[in-house]
Protein backbone atom coordinates (compact mmCIF):
# COMPACT_ATOMS: atom_id res chain seq x y z
CA UNK A 1 0.00 0.00 0.00
CA UNK A 2 2.77 2.49 0.99
CA UNK A 3 3.92 2.48 -2.92
CA UNK A 4 0.45 3.29 -4.23
CA UNK A 5 0.33 6.27 -2.13
CA UNK A 6 4.00 7.62 -3.05
CA UNK A 7 2.78 7.13 -7.27
CA UNK A 8 -0.89 9.25 -5.97
CA UNK A 9 1.45 11.42 -4.38
CA UNK A 10 3.82 11.76 -7.67
CA UNK A 11 0.75 11.89 -9.79
CA UNK A 12 -0.67 14.46 -7.76
CA UNK A 13 2.21 16.53 -7.91
CA UNK A 14 2.49 16.52 -11.37
CA UNK A 15 -1.35 17.36 -12.40
CA UNK A 16 -0.92 20.44 -9.90
CA UNK A 17 2.25 21.31 -11.33
CA UNK A 18 0.53 21.48 -14.33
CA UNK A 19 -2.66 23.63 -13.34
CA UNK A 20 -0.84 26.21 -11.41
CA UNK A 21 -1.56 28.45 -8.77
CA UNK A 22 -2.68 27.91 -5.33
CA UNK A 23 0.26 29.34 -3.73
CA UNK A 24 1.66 26.03 -2.31
CA UNK A 25 5.18 24.88 -3.57
CA UNK A 26 5.01 21.33 -4.58
CA UNK A 27 7.08 20.43 -1.46
CA UNK A 28 4.73 21.84 0.80
CA UNK A 29 1.71 19.93 -0.75
CA UNK A 30 3.81 16.61 -0.88
CA UNK A 31 5.39 16.90 2.90
CA UNK A 32 1.15 17.85 3.70
CA UNK A 33 0.26 14.37 1.94
CA UNK A 34 2.83 12.28 3.20
CA UNK A 35 1.94 13.47 7.23
CA UNK A 36 -1.88 12.78 6.14
CA UNK A 37 -0.85 9.65 5.31
CA UNK A 38 0.86 8.95 8.43
CA UNK A 39 -2.32 10.46 10.19
CA UNK A 40 -4.29 8.14 8.97
CA UNK A 41 -1.90 5.33 9.39
CA UNK A 42 -1.88 5.86 13.35
CA UNK A 43 -5.85 6.32 12.89
CA UNK A 44 -6.26 2.80 11.31
CA UNK A 45 -3.37 1.31 14.37
CA UNK A 46 -6.23 2.85 17.19
CA UNK A 47 -8.82 1.56 15.10
CA UNK A 48 -10.97 4.47 14.25
CA UNK A 49 -13.70 4.07 12.24
CA UNK A 50 -13.13 5.77 9.28
CA UNK A 51 -16.60 4.85 7.67
CA UNK A 52 -18.04 7.88 8.35
CA UNK A 53 -15.28 10.20 6.90
CA UNK A 54 -13.46 11.89 10.69
CA UNK A 55 -11.30 14.66 10.63
CA UNK A 56 -7.31 12.60 11.39
CA UNK A 57 -5.62 15.77 11.97
CA UNK A 58 -6.60 18.72 13.27
CA UNK A 59 -2.91 19.98 12.30
CA UNK A 60 -0.02 18.03 10.09
CA UNK A 61 3.70 18.29 11.82
CA UNK A 62 5.33 21.33 10.71
CA UNK A 63 2.49 22.36 8.69
CA UNK A 64 0.27 24.10 10.76
CA UNK A 65 -1.73 25.45 7.97
CA UNK A 66 -3.07 21.69 6.77
CA UNK A 67 -5.38 19.33 8.56
CA UNK A 68 -5.91 15.99 6.81
CA UNK A 69 -9.63 15.05 7.03
CA UNK A 70 -11.36 11.53 5.17
CA UNK A 71 -13.93 11.77 2.75
CA UNK A 72 -15.47 9.82 0.39
CA UNK A 73 -15.10 10.02 -3.44
CA UNK A 74 -17.82 10.67 -4.64
CA UNK A 75 -18.54 13.13 -1.22
CA UNK A 76 -21.19 11.13 0.57
CA UNK A 77 -23.91 13.02 2.68
CA UNK A 78 -21.41 12.13 5.91
CA UNK A 79 -18.91 13.88 4.59
CA UNK A 80 -21.09 17.45 4.77
CA UNK A 81 -21.54 16.45 8.74
CA UNK A 82 -19.50 19.40 10.53
CA UNK A 83 -18.60 16.29 13.14
CA UNK A 84 -16.70 14.60 10.79
CA UNK A 85 -14.77 17.86 9.36
CA UNK A 86 -11.44 19.64 10.86
CA UNK A 87 -12.68 22.20 13.20
CA UNK A 88 -9.41 24.49 12.49
CA UNK A 89 -10.60 24.53 8.70
CA UNK A 90 -14.23 25.30 9.10
CA UNK A 91 -13.03 28.25 11.73
CA UNK A 92 -10.73 29.23 8.77
CA UNK A 93 -7.64 28.76 11.18
CA UNK A 94 -6.42 26.31 9.21
CA UNK A 95 -6.08 27.07 4.80
CA UNK A 96 -5.08 23.84 3.34
CA UNK A 97 -6.49 20.37 3.53
CA UNK A 98 -5.43 17.22 2.65
CA UNK A 99 -8.31 14.48 1.76
CA UNK A 100 -8.01 10.75 2.02
CA UNK A 101 -10.68 8.09 1.15
CA UNK A 102 -11.54 5.49 3.97
CA UNK A 103 -9.07 3.62 2.53
CA UNK A 104 -6.07 5.77 2.47
CA UNK A 105 -5.75 7.13 -0.60
CA UNK A 106 -5.41 10.58 -1.88
CA UNK A 107 -8.78 12.07 -3.07
CA UNK A 108 -7.22 15.86 -2.76
CA UNK A 109 -4.91 17.99 -1.42
CA UNK A 110 -5.40 22.20 -1.63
Amino acid sequence: MPGRRLIAAVVLALVVAGCGGSGVSDDERDRAVAAAQSAYDRAVERGDDLAPGPCIAEALPELSDWVADVAHDPRADVDDDPDNQCLRYRKGEASHFVELSPAGELIRAE
